[in-house]
Order: C-alpha cells, then structure tokens, then sequence
C-alpha cells in the first residue's frame, strides 16, 4: 500500500514490513461532515446527510450536545469495526477489555444496552470505568457487525461515499432540538481519515494495515470487473448517434441507397 497525507500516524511505519505497492493507493484526506438520523418513520422526513455549512447555520445553536465523559464511538477501518472507549487519560478499544464474556453472558454484550444507559467495564490494565453507551441498538451482537451492515443499520445508500473511504470515525454529538426538527433526531459527526495518533488511539498496527489493503485490493477488483464506462460507449448503449443525437437540427449524411422521406 501507498500512503499520501499530509499527516503522519502511528501505523505508517508498517510499510517497511508490508513494502509499497503503487496500484493500491490510500489517499489519506481528512474531512467532516455530519449525519440525521430519524427516530421515528414518516414519510415526510428522512435520515440525512448535513454539510458543515449546514450544521453551523441551522444546527449548531439548536442542539442539546452529548456531554458524558466516557462514551464510545465507532471507527471503521475497511471492512471492519472497531469500537473505541474514550475516558479522561485514555482511548481504549475492544481488544482492551478483560473479561468481554463476563459482559452480557454468553454472547460478548448480549443484553445489557437494552436495560442501562451506562455500563461497568473492566479492561486488561485494571482499570475500571463506567460508559454512557451509544448506538444502542448495535450492541446487541457487537463484534458481528462490519462496515456494510452498520451503515445499512443507519439507513445509509450504498452509493454513499461512506462506502468508499478507507477509515472512517462516527461519534454521537446529541439531539437535534424540537425547534428545528418535528421530530427525534441524532446528529452524528462523521470524520473520513483522520489522524488517530492525533486523537490519542493507538492500537494493532498490523490489525490497521491489513484491513485497509484488503480494503483497497477488493475495491481495485470492483473497478477491474466492473470498469468505468466512457461517456460515448454510455450514449451508444442507448441506440443514439454520436454525430446527430445531440446537436440540433442537424440531419444525418445522406447515403447511397438511403431512402427519404
């Protein structure tokens, strides 16, 4: 994999292991957008995107702000999920917990989203802490979900470049208030790429190499399979001339044989 960003972060040195490969290019740009999310269905509203422009002229002084110190957030890396602790000193992930079975019995955080708003955890320095939790409703069967059935979990459409970038980080920043919006709404902030040292979350270096060049590679074989279509072969495909189709009052060349009418 090829990196080109502006920034450096803690995995890059990965590359010395793994080598470069100039077809599989990680094009490292972070930006921020945000996302609505309805909690109730009708038909006359939707969940959404909102630009930056938009959050700060109608949104941001019409919010109740998510302000709980230890929370979670969820960081996409390819295909896969990781979810992040965040407490006052540190970033935790997943990988961190002590004792995930001890969490909701059987299955790792089986059933205790449903009953509490916060959760006890312990993690493998022996720390402990207690987490207001968000998106509820993945924690029902937590390390199953990936890329593709989180973001059809927010109703997002697969033409969404949510399913292109490499890394993506989604955080809860509160609810919309009734003045702007009839009904419930969660606002999310959504960072493409960002800088993970920057934010203090360190984890398996491997782990995040591996998942973005699989990433990159399936998406290369997408583009192989299913290559870009011209303009002119698109036209074409539809049964019209590239001469005369799109140029007004022009006739077609007449030809030996041609019969007019």
């Amino acid at each position: 994999m090829k990196i080109i960003s502006k920034f450096k972060d803690f995995y890059d040195y990965k590359v010395a292991k793994y080598g470069v490969d100039e077809k599989l290019v990680y094009t490292r740009k972070t930006y921020y957008d945000y996302y609505k999310i309805l909690h109730i269905n009708i038909l006359t509203d939707k969940n959404e995107r909102v630009s930056i422009e938009d959050f700060s002229n109608n949104l941001k002084e019409n919010i109740k702000y998510f302000k709980h110190n230890n929370h979670n957030k969820v960081l996409i890396i390819g295909e896969k999920i990781v979810h992040l602790f965040f407490t006052e000193n540190k970033v935790y992930t997943h990988f961190d917990i002590k004792n995930p079975k001890d969490i909701g019995g059987e299955k790792i955080y089986r059933y205790w989203a449903y009953y509490t708003d916060t959760k006890e955890i312990i993690f493998n320095d022996g720390k402990k802490f207690e987490f207001f939790i968000i998106f509820n409703d993945i924690w029902n069967d937590l390390f199953s979900y990936d890329r593709k059935r989180f973001l059809s979990y927010m109703e997002i459409s697969k033409d969404d470049i949510l399913f292109n970038e490499p890394m993506i980080l989604i955080e809860y920043v509160g609810k919309a208030d009734r003045k702007t919006a009839r009904f419930d709404n969660s606002i999310h902030k959504i960072t493409y790429n960002p800088n993970l040292s920057q934010m203090g979350i360190y984890f398996d270096e491997d782990f995040i190499w591996q998942s973005l060049v699989e990433f990159l590679s399936n998406k290369r074989s997408e583009k192989e399979i299913s290559p870009e279509v011209s303009n002119e072969n698109k036209i074409l495909s539809k049964g019209f001339d590239l001469k005369t189709s799109f140029r007004p009052n022009m006739k077609k060349k007449k030809h030996k044989g041609d019969i007019w009418r």
